[in-house]
Order: C-alpha cells, then structure tokens, then sequence
C-alpha cells in the first residue's frame, strides 16, 4: 500500500511540474511590430491627370545579416481638377506580379478640402479636412516644395547636397534625374554615428511626379518606386486645354 501512495504522490508531482510552465507563459496580446513606407507623393497639380500603375519594392537587411525583400503594385491617378486617387495595398514577396490585399483607398479632393479615407476590410470610410490647395503649377526648387507642403524642412544639424543626374525618357516622358544626399547627425535618431540617407528620382516636369525614386536608409533598407503608366503616354502629348480624365 506505501508503494502505491509513492507512485500516486510522485505522478501528482510530476502533473503539477507539468502545468507550472504553461500557467508561467500566460499574457495580455501582443500589438506586434508595423511598419510604414513612405511613397511617391503625387501633388494636387491641374492640368495633368494622368492613371498609373506605382511598382514599389522594398529590401531590409535583418538582425542576422540576411536580406527580405517584399513587393507590391497599386494604383494612382489625378484627375484635370487636381485631385487624386491612391490604393494602398499589403506587401508580399511576389507582390509586383500577384495582387495584394487593398489596405485602403485614399481620395484626395482640394476643390472640397476633403480627405476620404476608405478601409475595405471595415467597410468604413474617414472624412478629414485636406489643407492643400491645388495648384496650377509646381514650384521650382526644393525650397519650393516646402511651399506647396511637397516635402519638409530638414532638421538642425542635418547637411543636404545634390547632385544632377542628366535626363533620359521614361514612359515617353522626359525625366531629369538628381540624386540627394543627406547626412544625419549622430544622436538626431537614437543613432550613435554619423547616417546617410541616399536618394536618387526620375522627374516629369510635365506630370509633376518622380516616376523613379530610389531610396536607402540605414535603419529602412532600400526601397525603389518605379511609376508604369497606363495612359501616362496620351496625357503626355495632351495639350493643357484639352486634358483627358483619367
């Protein structure tokens, strides 16, 4: 009878050992870890519309050395008004050529100052005001863009150079490249030395968008925009007076 209680008492032992490190791992959930990309920016400009298709990729060097590369492709388009339409989509790693979930269509509207935010997935849509004006035509020079809310000022310490690039024609635009460099001071992001920023864009003039950007970042990797048109190329030889609608 003792020899029983032993084994009754060691097998009890051995159930509550068992349970200790599943009753140990309980927790609240975990929000996880987001990540944003900042995209073409396409300005409220009139008499320009255009549709096109933005091919985004994006590499990340990992923790253990290794890279990850994901993509996707979306829609975006202006209309002659200057208000614009974007998708935003999920990425993937072969979401150049396969569809990715629609995170959110994005309607732009300077003529109301409105911004309509729609969320497929909730079936909801968010109005807020939109402050930009549309514009007739799109300022000269990086200071400019930080008239018409195209880009912001940089911050103290950071140095900025540019560098001219030539032209060549894209999409039967004509493009002029440049590349930008800017250097961030040790500190301004938590970093302890001294990081560049290295981007290189394609302008149209005439569209007043980057239909190539490419961009590196230390903490981001690198991430190439690449705009293909799907009737970029009629709106291109379209007189202003007598734009298409996209």
């Amino acid at each position: 009878m003792k020899g029983w209680l032993v084994v009754g008492l060691l097998a009890i032992g051995l159930v509550v050992r068992a349970q200790t490190p599943t009753q140990s791992t309980m927790h609240a959930p975990d929000g996880g870890t987001t990540f944003h990309i900042q995209s073409i920016d396409v300005a409220p400009l009139k008499g320009a519309p255009f549709t096109a298709t933005v091919t985004t990729e994006w590499t990340r060097i990992l923790a253990d050395g290794t890279a990850a590369t994901i993509k996707n492709h979306r829609t975006v388009a202006r209309d002659s008004t200057g208000r614009v339409f974007q998708e935003r989509r999920n990425f993937s790693p072969t979401g150049d050529v396969q569809p990715t979930a629609i995170s959110a269509l994005e309607y732009f509207d300077p003529p109301r100052q409105e911004f309509l935010s729609c969320i497929p997935r909730q079936k909801t849509c968010y109005m807020s005001q939109y402050q930009r004006a549309a514009m007739d035509k799109m300022p000269v020079g990086t200071g400019g863009l930080q008239v018409c809310e195209c880009a912001s000022a940089p911050g103290r310490g950071v140095t900025i150079t540019h560098e001219a690039l030539g032209q060549q024609t894209i999409e039967d635009l004509d493009a002029i490249g440049s590349r930008e460099i800017t250097i961030l001071p040790a500190g301004s992001m938590g970093n302890t030395t001294s990081e560049p920023i290295v981007k290189e864009f394609w302008y149209s003039s005439r569209l007043g968008i980057n239909l190539v950007t490419k961009r590196f970042e230390p903490q981001a990797g690198s991430e190439n925009f690449v705009m293909q048109s799907r009737r970029i190329l009629a709106y291109s030889k379209a007189s202003p007076e007598s734009p298409e609608r996209p």
